[in-house]
């Protein structure tokens, strides 16, 4: 079921009506995960199963953790959704490094051939149950002795396709505790929902096009195409991804959840540990509690540390997907911030020089990650790098490079949506780079109401007349 469809919409306003029901208030946390369980089974009902079965597992071992300080139980709950995800998502992956290894030996392998299973979201609600029955087995967190408010915390019907990657600790009190569903909470959370669907279909499917064409390759094109594909990939990743989580997050605020912030602007970062706490918290927090800290963090000597954060980061590649490239991209930023903490320590650069060259440094790196990212193979990738070069002496290098980037179908209008909508983003998210607008008291009566009208307007207009006439699926639905 598409987040974007008539028919999710219906069904959100459906549940929304039926939680906010004083009647049914004894039912909300049925209602919850009948609507969680069943959104899920929308994309594959054989994917249900395994969320639950996964779910029920931990579950029980969380509780018999508590009760007995057995660190068997934890091994097993770690284990076990840990031993599925790798099955389900990297078994084709492991077969192709057997497989190439064999034919360098000059033995025979069969080709693979099957479906392979793989259970949507499986990579980020794993992570919520690691982390878990690590916090159970840590002892700050108790074990959930309801299994409905333990299964409506893993499948969640906002966040279970592509995050936020939720803690036990904030989630599970709210269940016991609801919040009521008001005016205010749904007028902050219907804004947060607008922004990101302006995000995502506006900018992110819009741009998506530009991408995939170029990206598809032409050795035709001129050279500075290849590095226009690779900026507006930059952009279209993050609104990809952020404007589903403002979805999400908004989603979760008019049911009466506060999840946590995902997003906060990481592109006005200034040093690559700064572009990791505003880029994806929820996975990098979720890395750095519960691989970074328990291989010894920073607290050992400076080699060390270093092992322990490649490690971390190319973990976090593999995590993004089955491939190589995926890895490289992993390795990439944790050796960029291995370099920048031998250069400068955990402060970070000092003088306005320093700054101003690691802040250049640091958006190079970035976008320069998103290529490798981005490609199907270190083929393409190199076929992107080497052509970006191509015609680079010449007086229209830039000036082709665009021309081939729009493309002849495309016109004035595209080129002026395109210009618009960022500059609506990057000044909207700009003002509230340090803050979230979507939360705390926010303006007064006297400017909230001037702020609201305006807000509305803008994004519904743009939404209905900006929009991308095909609609691309989530990036991080993949993952």
């Amino acid at each position: 079921m598409s987040l974007f469809s008539p028919g999710f919409i219906l069904f959100f306003a459906v549940c929304v009506l039926l939680c906010d029901l004083p009647r049914l208030a004894a039912l909300r946390k049925w209602i919850l995960l009948a609507a969680s369980l069943g959104f899920y089974a929308t994309f594959g009902l054989a994917y249900l199963p395994w969320l639950v079965l996964s779910s029920v597992f931990v579950w029980f071992c969380a509780l018999k953790l508590e009760r007995t300080r057995a660190k068997l139980w934890f091994v097993l709950g770690v284990l076990f959704p840990l031993i599925l995800l790798i099955a389900f998502k990297y078994t084709p992956f492991l077969y192709g490094i057997l497989s190439d290894l064999a034919e360098r030996l000059g033995a025979d392998t069969p080709k693979w051939t099957i479906e392979w299973l793989r259970p949507l979201g499986i990579s980020f609600y794993t992570f919520r149950l690691i982390s878990y029955i690590a916090d159970v087995n840590k002892g700050t967190e108790a074990a959930e002795k309801d299994f409905a408010s333990f299964l409506i915390y893993v499948s969640f019907f906002p966040s279970v396709i592509s995050g936020p990657i939720e803690r036990a600790s904030n989630f599970l009190p709210q269940m016991r505790e609801p919040k009521a569903i008001n005016v205010p909470r749904f007028n902050k959370g219907l804004q947060q929902i607008l922004w990101g669907v302006f995000k995502k279909l506006v900018i992110a499917d819009n741009l998506a096009a530009l991408v995939n064409e170029t990206f598809a390759g032409s050795s035709e094109k001129s050279g500075f195409v290849f590095v226009l594909a690779v900026l507006c990939y930059t952009v279209q990743i993050y609104c990809d991804f952020s404007g589903y989580s403002d979805m999400a997050i908004g989603m979760a605020r008019i049911l009466g959840f506060d999840l946590k912030e995902n997003f906060r602007v990481p592109y006005c970062s200034t040093t690559i540990k700064e572009f990791w706490g505003r880029w994806h918290i929820s996975l990098s927090t979720w890395f750095r509690d519960y691989v970074y800290f328990p291989l010894g963090g920073g607290r050992c000597g400076k080699f060390r540390r270093a092992v322990n954060i490649l490690i971390t980061f190319l973990l976090s590649g593999l995590w993004h997907g089955a491939n190589w490239t995926f890895v490289f991209w992993g390795g990439l930023h944790g050796a960029g911030l291995v370099l920048e903490k031998a250069l400068f320590g955990k402060d970070g650069p000092r003088t306005a020089v320093t700054k101003v060259l690691w802040t250049l440094f640091t958006a190079l790196l970035v976008i320069f990650g998103w290529l490798f990212f981005r490609a199907e193979s270190f083929s393409q990738a190199y076929f992107m790098l080497t052509g970006a070069f191509r015609g680079i002496s010449q007086g229209s290098y830039i000036v082709q490079g665009f021309r081939d980037l729009i493309g002849e179908e495309r016109g004035l209008f595209f080129m002026t949506k395109l210009i618009l909508t960022f500059a609506v983003l990057f000044g909207f998210e700009h003002v509230f780079r340090n803050g979230d607008p979507w939360s705390g008291p926010g303006l007064n009566k006297r400017y909230a109401m001037v702020f609201n009208v305006f807000f509305y307007t803008l994004t519904i207009v743009m939404i209905a007349v900006f929009h991308a006439i095909e609609q691309q699926e989530l990036i991080y639905g993949a993952f």
